[in-house]
């Protein structure tokens, strides 16, 4: 190529590569972790992932330089490149070179190898920083050893930004110091990424990410497909995207090795082999993680990959059309395959796929309950279990054990009660070997727990434990889980506390995944029992990362945490719920929660509905729960149900007459459930004496022991609403001052808990009820001790971060830490006394008891150790 016409193609092929570049990046997010600030000190960014990562925009968005005195940029598309033109060495030389320095440096060049040269030179002595930036690179080798030379041949101030043509090309620069390699993990979008990209808020955002995985060219397809709510492997622009950007860039053997392997239940090339008879996965394996990262290996083992989801679910759709007549064989080869391992659930999982049943009959004792009380895959086997002819079941007594257990947690106890029946009879396999162990005693004795018999559950646990939990650590587990969730129901803390770290200890030896779920869900329970959401959300958030080490799945433990996370979302912003989401928590605690469970879902959303205008769903919410309630004769759930429509029916102001209630004799449950629903009972009356708007007394006198059963049983969201209650009807009397101490202390409680739904909701509701209601809160100083906070970014903190657990035995009380707040803000004692309406005496004597028990001698020093030890 003569000197005239290298300079006219690197101006066109320059020309080409940035208006590529400039059409590449507009539109798209300017990710701040990907930036090449992020990563100051990197001679190298490379970034290796599967096609619609982004790749090329990042290396696009690198290329623009914002500061042109200090900095210069080379874009580098092969893509722009003619298919027959080969970039070799000089040629890629040449057009580096004349993108920095344009065609002055070619004076002086008489060969290929005085091209380099010179680029070599060029480079060494730059003074700007010069970003390098190469999408489509390193098949060419004698192009890739020149790359790597310029990496390792000039200084710091020249770096490398480089998405390869393949995922496994330019292998040596992963082993080069100062190399940064974003892989998928760093490529995909997070939740916020994804608000910013397409305008929505925090719910929307997160059903992209779960609807994508956050697999960058999914979530763009999301945004602008006109079916957003349906399976992403179904979008026309999904097929479209798979079939003509992936697919076809594949050849023939590995297009249909993939839509093979989409078919098995765990990628790996020893179950292909076996399935489909060949020896040639090995090959195929290696070749797509080397040009195509579409596999990835599983966090158990490298031999196994996995598919992205949407993959895989396009795939199976594609094999499903394209070889209808081979899905049935297929999916029972995956499944007899997974059995010869012991790999139970997964061979479960292949059967019911392809509608067999038949293995059921030469199940061995262990496998069914293995997979029902260990790995409590309740919903799988529910469907699986459906389609097992009820003879087999009854027949084999594994199968009349583990189905009753699964009964059992899918609220269908009488069903449960007939098929646990069903083991006992003379002709049923395998009944002897079981009841060494004590299987039926154990799932009789959970299953009463189930049915809210907590006290013969509680009972018949204890006995359970004590003739066969030795012996059988995987039912010890779920016994003392099964204690621990009474004892949480029960509101006895300390008792939770006890069997909790039995149970951990039980469930941790046996790796029993049902048994960890419904454990912390107890945990997470008692604390919003005790009404501290501040507490919840952590333990929850806790729960969530324990679960991830250790591998529990995902199905069922994400579906009963998202009826907790309902309930503190509710709590601490409600903003942030949505129908679709309460709607969903609600189906599945409708059938696979126990009564507290369905009873704090049903609650939540409920008052959700009401407060956002839905009275009539609501009220009919209420009512679905209510004969949930009657058909599967759960009593406690029934009253509850029943106290919450009598609050509704009266703040609809529907009846003049006394709210209808449960008589007390009804109360025989637990003697705290008992005084759970006593307070709601007494609350209610109060709030209903309030609306008549001349019994002050006796509503002052309802409230109080709201409040005093409230306190027995630590509820404070109750106590709160008490509270309220109490200072309106103390305020109707002429109380005023002591009404407004009352509405600030319910304040207090409420801001250090995060119960902020509860207040705002018992506030409305006497706004509703009586108009002293507006009189009393028009006259307070203000309606949150949170604004005696004057820097915003404090109070979120404040709200946000749950004492730590060595101050559970703090004597510093809620007053006192709020009072530590409003000093941490300059305060003076005059100004605190003003906003917490006492005196100064009153101020200087909390101080001092603070003083005395953080052990310190001033009011700097007390603001710093309480924010130590996670008071503030």
């Amino acid at each position: 190529m003569t000197r005239h016409s290298l300079e006219d193609w690197c101006r066109r092929m320059s020309e080409r590569m940035w208006a590529r570049q400039y059409f590449i990046t507009q539109g798209c997010l300017d990710r701040y972790c990907l930036r090449p600030s992020a990563t100051p000190e990197s001679k190298v960014v490379l970034y290796r992932a599967p096609p619609g990562y982004g790749k090329s925009v990042q290396v696009a968005l690198a290329a623009n330089t914002r500061e042109l005195e200090r900095e210069s940029a080379v874009y580098i598309n092969t893509r722009s490149c003619p298919d027959s033109c080969d970039v070799n060495g000089s040629l890629f030389a040449a057009l580096v070179l004349y993108q920095l320095e344009g065609v002055e440096s070619w004076r002086m060049i008489k060969s290929d190898i005085d091209t380099i040269e010179v680029l070599r030179n060029a480079l060494c002595n730059a003074k700007k920083t010069i970003r390098i930036c190469l999408d489509g690179v390193g098949e060419a080798k004698h192009t890739a050893d020149l790359i790597e030379d310029l990496i390792c041949e000039t200084p710091s101030n020249v770096k490398f930004f480089i998405a390869p043509s393949r995922v496994g090309a330019l292998p040596r620069l992963s082993m080069m110091a100062g190399v940064v390699t974003y892989g998928a993990d760093e490529l995909v979008f997070t939740e916020e990424e994804v608000s910013e990209l397409s305008g929505m808020g925090g719910p929307e955002a997160s059903n992209i990410i779960k609807a994508t995985g956050g697999w960058p060219a999914l979530v763009r397809l999301m945004c602008r497909t006109p079916n957003p709510n349906l399976p992403a492997a179904t979008w026309p622009e999904t097929r479209s995207y798979f079939r003509d950007n992936l697919l076809t860039a594949l050849p023939n053997s590995t297009r249909t090795f993939l839509c093979n392997a989409a078919m098995l239940e765990v990628i790996s090339a020893e179950c292909y082999g076996y399935v489909y008879k060949t020896e040639e996965a090995d090959r195929e394996i290696t070749f797509l993680n080397e040009h195509y990262a579409l596999l990835a290996p599983t966090g158990t083992s490298a031999d196994r990959m996995d598919m992205h989801p949407v993959l895989r679910e396009y795939l199976r759709s594609l094999f499903n059309t394209t070889q209808r007549e081979r899905r049935s064989y297929v999916l029972k080869r995956v499944a007899f395959w997974h059995w010869r391992r012991g790999e139970y659930l997964h061979s479960i999982n292949a059967a019911l796929e392809a509608s067999d049943h038949r293995w059921a009959r030469v199940v061995s004792d262990s496998i069914i309950l293995d997979v029902a009380l260990r790995q409590g895959e309740i919903e799988v086997l529910r469907t699986w279990f459906g389609k097992v002819p009820a003879r087999t079941i009854k027949k084999i007594a594994a199968l009349s054990i583990g189905y009753a257990w699964i009964l059992y947690f899918s609220q269908q106890a009488r069903q449960a009660d007939e098929i646990l029946a069903s083991s006992l009879h003379p002709s049923s396999r395998g009944a002897s070997n079981l009841d060494e162990e004590g299987w039926r005693e154990l799932v009789n004795a959970i299953g009463k727990a189930t049915q809210d018999e907590l006290l013969e559950s509680q009972v018949l646990c204890q006995k359970w434990i004590d003739a066969f939990g030795d012996r059988n650590m995987v039912g010890k587990g779920a016994a003392l889980t099964c204690q621990a969730f009474i004892a949480s129901s029960g509101r006895h803390f300390e008792e939770l506390e006890r069997l909790s770290h039995r149970a951990a200890v039980a469930i941790q030896s046996s790796n029993q995944h049902y048994a960890f779920i419904w454990l912390k869900t107890a945990e997470i329970q008692a604390e919003l029992f005790k009404g501290d959401i501040a507490r919840a959300m952590s333990v929850l958030i806790q729960a969530n990362k324990t679960a991830e080490k250790i591998q529990v799945p995902k199905t069922f433990l994400n579906k009963m945490f998202g009826t907790l996370e309902l309930q503190i979302l509710h709590e601490q912003n409600h903003h942030l719920v949505t129908q679709e989401s309460a709607q969903a928590s609600f189906d599945f605690a409708l059938n696979y929660g126990v009564t507290d469970i369905l009873w704090g879902c049903t609650q939540a959303y409920s008052r959700f509905l009401y407060h956002q205008g839905f009275r009539d769903r609501a009220m009919a919410l209420l009512e679905q729960s209510r004969l949930a309630s009657c058909e599967r004769e759960l009593s406690r759930l029934n009253i509850l149900t029943k106290v919450q429509l009598a609050e509704f029916t009266l703040l609809n102001n529907e009846e003049l007459g006394p709210p209808i209630l449960p008589d007390e004799c009804e109360l025989t449950f637990l003697p705290n459930q008992n005084q759970a629903i006593q307070a709601r009972m007494a609350l209610v009356t109060s709030m209903y004496r309030l609306r008549l708007g001349k019994q002050f007394g006796v509503a002052e006198k309802y409230a109080k022991q709201a409040l005093q059963s409230a306190s027995a049983i630590s509820d404070a969201r109750t106590r709160i609403a008490a509270h309220y209650c109490q200072a309106l009807a103390a305020f109707a009397l002429g109380s005023s001052k002591s009404a407004k101490r009352m509405i600030l202390d319910a304040n207090l409680l409420s801001e250090h808990l995060n119960c902020h739904f509860t207040r705002l909701w018992i506030k409305e509701a006497l706004l509703s009820l009586s108009p002293l209601a507006q009189d009393l809160f028009n006259d307070l100083p203000d309606d949150s001790e949170a604004k005696a906070t004057k820097d915003p970014d404090v109070r979120i903190e404040d709200s946000s971060v749950p004492p730590v657990p060595g101050n559970a035995h703090s004597t510093i009380t809620i007053k006192q830490i709020s009072l530590l707040k409003c000093v941490s803000n300059g305060m003076t004692n005059r100004e605190i006394a003003e906003r917490l309406l006492v005196t100064e005496d009153t101020v200087k004597w909390h101080m001092k008891k603070i003083f005395s028990e953080l052990k310190v001698t001033n009011r700097v020093q007390a603001v710093t150790e309480a924010r130590l030890r996670g008071l503030l």
